[in-house]
């Protein structure tokens, strides 16, 4: 139950714990088990070689075979001999010349020496599990002052965020009277627009924050575009702004994906060259948003928490569209390359309606 209730980066952060620690405790268990099994592997062969010299006192053990071997001078007595057949064991002399031999099958000693590997097995894998429970525990008490004090900084955040509120509903209504004293004026509207934004930033900072469950709606996409479109050009107006769709359905959540779309043509204006160029097209499943902007040295970085290559903006755009996308079921891909601008790709096959 805990671990549904963590967040993308704390999930992150207790895995990689707990990975550590599990391996290192892995490691050790591993260094120890193999003690321990040729500790008892050692043992097992003095037992057998303490029962085989019993053995050559009274000749009654039908567990090994018993002969005579010619005198071997340059071996030593009472040790096992490795043979391709038996292992054997030298008793005292009985004949001059000759040397009592007791021998035990070879196959049946590997075989003993396999329930001995088999034994040690179970018990690392049984001990294994016992360390999965014990790096679970430590990683989540290693998170748990990490996950207060997010949470903490959370809380303030949203505090701020609330406060906002009104100070922004006092502009909207303000440009509400503006509008019927002057009328339509460019000014006042562009104003609007750009407090807008204000307000779409304050929705990405809630959103990443409350980490909502998204409902789905059916929209037309051309239309949804377009209408996004319309509205930044009134802010961008040194933009050239080209739409090239088709009539596509969509399964999605128009709010969230009002924020993807948002930011992402905010981004290619914003770090467009002057009279430039943001083409929108739709290349079968994949809707495509191309910039002829100053490009991105790090694609690969950019929608990393707090990322950026320039001193504007906060760096969690980015990081709140990746996140959107995750949840929308849509993959996005950036490509780009310095002062030659960017291109966005939104694969919609799972949400586009056939």
């Amino acid at each position: 139950m805990w671990g549904i209730c963590l967040k993308s980066y704390e999930k992150e952060s207790f895995l990689k714990s707990f990975v550590l620690f599990f391996l290192v405790q892995l490691f050790f268990l591993m260094v120890v088990m193999w003690q321990f099994y040729k500790s008892v592997e050692h043992k097992y062969d003095m037992k057998l070689m303490n029962e085989m010299t019993q053995c050559s006192y009274t000749l009654e053990c039908p567990k090994y075979e018993i002969g005579l071997m010619e005198d071997l001078s340059n071996r030593e007595l009472n040790i096992f001999y490795k043979s391709n057949e038996y292992y054997m064991l030298f008793s005292i002399p009985t004949v001059k010349g000759y040397y009592l031999k007791l021998s035990f099958s070879k196959k049946e000693y590997g075989k003993n020496h396999q329930k001995i590997l088999i034994s040690v097995v179970k018990k690392s894998f049984l001990y294994s599990l016992f360390l999965l429970l014990v790096s679970a525990f430590f990683a989540h008490f290693a998170l748990r002052p990490l996950r207060d004090a997010l949470n903490l900084n959370d809380e303030f955040v949203k505090d701020m965020l609330h406060d906002f509120n009104t100070p922004l509903s006092s502009l909207q209504i303000n440009f509400k009277i503006l509008q019927k004293k002057f009328g339509q004026d460019e000014a006042i509207y562009r104003s609007e627009e750009a407090m807008k934004s204000i307000h779409d930033l304050q929705s990405n900072l809630v959103y990443f924050l409350s980490h909502s469950p998204l409902s789905q709606e059916k929209i037309e996409l051309s239309s949804f575009i377009t209408k996004r479109v319309k509205s930044h050009k009134i802010v961008f107006p040194e933009i050239n702004f080209l739409v090239e769709l088709d009539e596509c359905y969509l399964t999605i959540n128009p709010e969230a994906f009002v924020r993807v779309i948002d930011n992402l043509l905010s981004n290619a204006s914003k770090y467009n060259v002057i009279n430039g160029t943001v083409k929108v097209a739709l290349e079968k499943s994949n809707l495509v948003i191309e910039d002829s902007g100053i490009g991105i040295k790090n694609p690969s970085k950019i929608f990393n928490r707090f990322y950026r290559e320039t001193s504007r903006g906060m760096g969690i755009g980015l990081h709140v569209v990746k996140k959107l996308c995750d949840d929308l079921n849509i993959k996005i891909d950036v490509e780009s390359e310095v002062k030659k601008g960017t291109k966005i790709v939104l694969n919609l096959e799972k949400v586009m309606l056939n």
